[in-house]
């Protein structure tokens, strides 16, 4: 009784111990369990540098084929027995949350930096292959290379290739391709903002990496069909499925036939829709869609995008309002579903306009999409907390009221996940502004760009470029990464607990 009245009377004490209380909880992460679960996923990386490398030796470009090549067997040589490690206990074999995460997060910092030497065959320094590299893995966008034009068609093809399989995550390839615990699998797609149902974890990424794979199917089709070679097809359909933005040429869609432009627009349309969803629809149809505000959201953004655009461009560039809606829509649709493909040089357009896509492109596409941004449920989350805090001063005191979005209540670990992203993405943007602005980089592009970078999108204000400063081309390294794990994973990486914690106890 004694210590519960000191407890109470000192806050501090009260506060200190309950840190000590949660420290003695905390789990460390176990070395073999990451390294085995990496272990996988450098036996998908290696099967990935595959069919680039056969590309680049059927074109001759035998600098590019050597380093696939090598790189692939390396991968190999290091996933297999690296793969083969377990816990020491079977019933230790789940996988904890912090160990997913960390999975995830060096997952992809992993594949970027395997791909930096192949694209120094290109003629890249380290850092602008670096950047090259993370760029695709994370469907970003952002390029340092020009002159695309005349660049080996095997490198085009590998930033493509990148970008694609980026789209679908390496995680939920692993899972789809060799990954058989249960528990270990659905944690680890849990990490990449999957809902998963009752069905099994290994299914349930069988079942979207097939949608991926027919929608990537259809998608070069399409834009073949609207007059481009086979091989400008398939670099253009690549990036479009996985909202990446890479396009074989320095001017982006500028100069490619109507038909073109609308066809890969509705493509990206179709990636930033949750590939879950997708996958239900040739079993439920349409009804599928009947409860999905995430989709109406996005539609309804892509609108209202569009429409600012267009209404800016006409108004102070005194642009035809028939040509201010064409490009209005282009830009809205790459914008909002992060894709990055662009029809007019970004730096030429007015502050407005830039302000309006920096908007479109912290918010994204829907949540299990191939789109980046903080996801469009999670700014339905605060706008429905807003309305019932509004409701709540016109109503009896007493009365209940429900929170949800669509069929989904809104749960207090949603409202804290998604309060606890934005805060994160907040700091991250201003962390990486204040560097370019500390390196004498303009304000307003220099915003830009940071956006750009974290949301995954691509669209460029000018600053990405060769002669960027090598410390912010890493600045933007680790912002694509950044965002393209919704930072939390990056951070369990380099949160000390995370490896000097406590042990499981045997």
């Amino acid at each position: 009784l004694n210590a519960n009245h000191l407890i109470e009377r000192s806050p501090g004490r009260r506060v200190a111990m309950t840190e000590r209380a949660a420290s003695t909880l905390m789990r460390a992460a176990r070395l073999r369990v990451v390294l085995g679960t990496l272990g996988r996923l450098l036996l998908v990386l290696a099967a990935l540098s595959l069919p680039p490398a056969l590309m680049a030796w059927s074109d001759a470009s035998i600098e590019l084929a050597f380093r696939l090549t090598a790189t692939a067997s390396a991968l190999l040589v290091v996933g297999w027995p690296v793969s083969r490690l377990r816990p020491l206990r079977a019933e230790d074999s789940d996988i904890q949350w912090n160990e997913a995460l960390a999975v995830t997060g060096l997952a992809f910092l992993i594949a970027a930096l395997v791909m930096v030497w192949p694209l120094t065959a290109a003629g890249l320094g380290m850092i602008d292959a670096l950047l090259e590299a993370t760029s695709g893995v994370t469907t970003t966008g952002l390029t340092v290379l020009r002159g695309l034009e005349q660049t080996d068609p095997a490198v085009l093809f590998l930033r493509a290739w990148m970008q694609w399989y980026g789209g679908l995550g390496i995680a939920v390839l692993a899972v789809a391709l060799i990954m058989r615990h249960h528990a270990s699998a659905r944690r680890l797609l849990e990490t990449t903002g999957e809902r998963l149902t009752d069905a099994g974890a290994r299914g349930h990424a069988r079942s979207v990496a097939a949608v991926y794979f027919a929608l990537t199917l259809i998608a070069i089709v399409a834009v073949w069909m609207t007059g481009l070679a086979p091989l400008e097809a398939l670099l253009y359909a690549l990036p479009a499925i996985a909202t990446g933005g890479f396009a074989p040429s320095d001017q982006s869609l500028a100069g490619l036939p109507g038909a073109t432009v609308a066809t890969l627009s509705l493509i990206s349309v179709a990636s930033a829709v949750s590939l879950p969803l997708s996958a239900r629809l040739p079993h439920r149809g349409l009804r599928a869609l009947k409860h999905e505000p995430e989709l109406i959201a996005l539609l309804g953004a892509i609108l209202i995008t569009a429409l600012l655009l267009s209404v800016i461009a006409a108004l102070s560039s005194g642009l035809p309002w028939l040509q201010a809606l064409g490009q209005g829509f282009a830009l809205g649709v790459s914008a909002q579903t992060d894709t990055g493909f662009s029809t007019t040089e970004v730096a030429d357009l007015p502050a407005a306009s830039q302000g309006v896509l920096m908007t479109s492109m912290s918010i994204g596409g829907c949540t299990g999409s191939t789109a980046g941004g903080i996801k469009l449920i999670r700014l339905l989350i605060i706008m429905r907390l807003v309305q019932l805090a509004l409701r709540r001063t016109a109503i009896a005191e007493r009365a209940v009221l429900q929170a949800q979005v669509g069929d989904t209540r809104i749960e207090p670990s949603m409202v804290t996940a998604t309060l606890q992203l934005m805060a994160l993405w907040a700091m991250v943007l201003l962390a990486s502004w204040l560097a370019f602005l500390a390196l004498g980089q303009p304000p307003l592009p220099s915003l830009f760009e940071v956006v750009s970078a974290t949301a995954n999108a691509g669209l460029s204000a000018g600053l990405t470029s060769p002669e960027l400063h090598p410390a912010l081309k890493l600045v933007l390294c680790a912002d694509m990464l950044f965002g393209r794990v919704e930072i939390l994973a990056l951070l369990v990486v380099l949160y000390p607990p995370t490896w000097l914690a406590r042990k499981r106890n045997p």
